[in-house]
């Protein structure tokens, strides 16, 4: 019994150890990444597009311009972004399951 609970003491803190340098590098990605979301303004029958974000407490909107190949390239940014923030939510969960089960493994 001793030696099961050993392997799984050993497989969990593996585990782990990949779970902690996954976040870190999805954390790198992450502040490689813009923040926000798009928004539109229509002036004189023109669309205009902004990104907005909030920096501290304040909100900031930065003029994008109407090129649609930029838009697009920052649509797809903000999505993976949302990914990132998906799949690191998940990691921390998972983390804190498996500290939490090396704890009453102790």
């Amino acid at each position: 019994m001793v030696i099961i609970m050993s392997y799984i003491s050993t497989t969990i803190k593996r585990e782990t150890s990949k779970m902690s340098i996954l976040l870190d590098l999805y954390m790198e990605q992450l502040a490689m990444l813009p923040k926000g979301s798009i928004r539109t303004k229509e002036r004189g029958g023109k669309q205009y597009f902004y990104l907005s974000y909030r920096d501290g407490s304040r909100v900031v909107t930065d003029y994008i311009g109407n090129d649609q190949t930029k838009l697009a390239a920052l649509k797809e940014q903000l999505e993976q972004r949302k990914h990132i923030e998906t799949v690191i939510k998940g990691l921390n969960k998972e983390l804190h399951f498996a500290n939490k089960v090396l704890e009453g493994i102790r």
